[in-house]
């Protein structure tokens, strides 16, 4: 298997052009694709949310040769290659990111953190081309902020900070994966906000509007929908006994 048969699985899991709409459409920035191609034969495939040092060394002890991350290896332009990367490299480990077109694809990882919030029915907040892709989720919750952070932190396997009283009654919820919770997404019918790395500022809007809002760490709230991604690649039956595939949590992370 070349890593060009892998980038085509991928892609079809979460099309790689979503990323490029999702950055049209909101004015952001990503780099998602191959980032270091490094070999024709790829003989085990380690999934981690982050390229680490932790997650290169666990790749060499499983014989993967190449590393699938959600956030870019490279994100900004860089001048020299050292760190993660350069460790990579050096071991001859590929790597593809998956950033904003695995957010936001039909089942990636902001679908995933609304379902693990409780969500059985979904609305996309900022809609792309395509059936059921997007960013941003408003869901129907019907429990108290009690429940649904409980819920929270056994599903992500981490703890939240909470702003709201907990016998608060929460019908309708949104939810943004990563750190998309800004001052615009306050401004919707939603009586609780969740998301993660959440500006100080953002906060005090939405309690002064009388809504709560969980804080996740950036890192829980993706790699609960990243593992979906790996468990959809144990499910292809052309890979199975024929690669090794390694799904890395960072516990410092969660």
């Amino acid at each position: 298997m070349r890593i060009s048969d892998v980038y085509d699985i991928l892609n079809e899991y979460a099309p790689f052009s979503l990323s490029d709409e999702m950055q049209k459409a909101d004015g952001c920035y990503d780099n998602s694709g191959i980032i270091a191609d490094l070999s024709d034969d790829v003989t085990g495939i380690l999934f981690s949310l982050d390229l680490t040092n932790k997650a290169v060394e666990r790749a060499k002890e499983q014989g993967c040769n190449l590393i699938v991350t959600h956030h870019p290896a490279i994100y900004h332009p860089i001048k020299s290659v050292d760190g993660a990367l350069l460790s990579a490299v050096k071991n001859g480990v590929g790597v593809i990111s998956c950033h904003l077109n695995l957010d936001c694809a039909k089942r990636g990882i902001d679908y995933y953190f609304a379902s693990g919030l409780g969500a059985e029915r979904q609305e996309i907040l900022l809609k792309l081309s395509g059936d059921e892709v997007g960013y941003g989720r408003r869901f129907f919750v019907g429990k108290s902020l009690k429940e649904i952070r409980m819920r929270a932190e056994s599903v992500f396997n981490t703890t939240v900070l909470c702003y709201g009283a907990d016998d608060m009654h929460v019908n309708v919820a949104a939810s943004f994966c990563g750190a998309g919770l800004s001052e615009r997404e306050v401004d919707t019918d939603c009586q609780l906000l969740c998301s993660a790395e959440v500006e100080h500022h953002v906060v005090i809007k939405a309690v002064e509007q009388g809504k709560a809002v969980i804080v996740f760490t950036h890192y829980s709230c993706e790699n609960y929908g990243f593992m979906k991604l790996y468990e959809h690649f144990l499910k292809i039956d052309s890979l199975k006994n024929q690669i090794n595939l390694v799904f890395f949590d960072d516990k410092r992370l969660f």
